[in-house]
């Protein structure tokens, strides 16, 4: 799954169901949408039919790109689907929207029993819970196993591997990585201190100096090494091609690298002289939108028995694990060492992170921030001009 970006290009909804038909409409039965890659619909599919298996409500799966304008457009209409899968920063303006559905009396598990404190706050907005949880994620450091002996501990050894091969006249480059993406960049443009935002003071800080130093570290060690391209389409190939050292990226995204012939191996972010790597993490969740305020019975049950027993199913949780690197936040798995390289990676990763706010007002930071950050990163302003001019943007849309 795309976390900030859901690819362009690709027009309307593709469907890719288990059972049932597209659309998600009344007489559609229980509808799940997702954004997901091809492997990960691939286990999808295979989870949702042994979910299916004797049930007489059976539940429908739609592969759904660009899915938040779809969402956007499906739920206030009254269509589209009863759950769908995404990160917990939706909660909040889903909430603010009156896009999802308080589930707080259909559940049959405990959420405090079953997963991690993170994961269970994450599902919950308001005293209600809008989801289940059932993985979290973030992006962190890959490297081509031709290129590169041993993960760099500092960034100052990152910097000097990505030096030796970077050569874009010879389309060579040091990284792989989306350089104007809030969530892609995270790790750095927070290493000071700085927060994109702040639940507590409702506020973004990116106009602060701890936030503007870490742009500035964008600026020297980073930018310099990606295409001149920022948009995520163009970034990928050049590690998927074997033209990069390293990327920076999800879970979502091994799959495909290695489909590619990529020996690519999965770490931890490294090490910030004067600073802390802080990536953004989120925790995936099974929404429950408001389609099912007015549901049948059958349709509710069977959106919340899906979401509990995928959450909860060993073979779910260990494939998903195993196959796309997701990193369980069920109790009994997510200090399981024996799920592999790319897990505990992933989750040493999260362990230095803080989780994306689900706030609504954080649904009016991404985009200013991001044209910001792609201002600096093609030399049209100074950092602190244009953290400046952002942050006041996104205060005058909260006015």
């Amino acid at each position: 799954m795309q976390r900030r970006q859901v690819l362009a290009g690709i027009g309307g909804l593709t469907t890719m169901s288990v059972a049932g038909c597209l659309g998600g409409s009344d007489d559609q039965g229980t509808t799940l949408w997702h954004d997901f890659t091809d492997a990960e619909q691939s286990d999808l599919e295979d989870h949702v039919a042994a979910f299916n298996e004797d049930r007489d409500e059976e539940l429908n799966v739609e592969q759904v790109p660009e899915i938040v304008d779809q969402l956007d457009t499906a739920i206030p209409s009254g269509e589209g689907p009863e759950t769908f899968g995404w990160a917990h920063d939706w909660v909040g303006t889903y909430y603010d929207r009156d896009f999802i559905y308080d589930a707080s009396d259909d559940l049959s598990i405990d959420l405090e029993g079953t997963f991690t404190e993170a994961a269970v706050q994450a599902a919950q907005w308001e005293g209600g819970v809008y989801g289940i949880p059932y993985a979290s994620e973030a992006v962190t450091l890959m490297y081509n196993e031709d290129m590169v002996d041993e993960p760099p501990e500092t960034l100052d050894e990152m910097v000097e591997i990505m030096d030796e091969y970077h050569d874009p006249e010879e389309g060579m480059y040091g990284l792989s990585c989306p350089p104007a993406d809030p969530y892609f960049i995270s790790t750095f443009a927070q290493a000071f201190g700085g927060r994109f935002f702040d639940s507590e003071t409702e506020d973004t800080h990116i106009d602060e100096d701890d936030f503007v130093e870490g742009v500035e570290l964008l600026q020297n060690e980073i930018w310099p090494y990606v295409p001149a391209d920022p948009a995520y389409e163009a970034q990928i190939p050049v590690f998927a091609d074997g033209n990069a050292p390293f990327a920076i990226n999800g879970p979502w995204e091994v799959d495909g690298f290695r489909d590619s012939d990529i020996d690519v191996t999965v770490t931890s972010m490294p090490d910030i002289e004067g600073g802390d790597p802080t990536p953004y993490t989120g925790i995936q969740l099974w929404y429950f939108t408001s389609n099912l305020e007015d549901a049948p019975e059958e349709e509710v049950e069977t959106a919340v028995e899906w979401a509990e027993w995928h959450a909860t199913s060993e073979d779910a949780i260990v494939s998903n694990a195993q196959n796309h690197g997701s990193i369980p936040v069920h109790q009994e798995y997510a200090d399981d060492d024996d799920l592999g390289d790319d897990v505990a990676a992933f989750a040493e990763t999260v362990s230095m992170g803080i989780q994306m706010p689900a706030h609504e007002r954080m649904d009016q930071v991404w985009n200013p921030v991001e044209d910001a950050l792609e201002q600096v990163f093609n030399d049209q302003e100074s950092a602190e001009d244009a953290m400046d001019a952002a942050a006041e943007e996104i205060r005058s849309r909260w006015d």
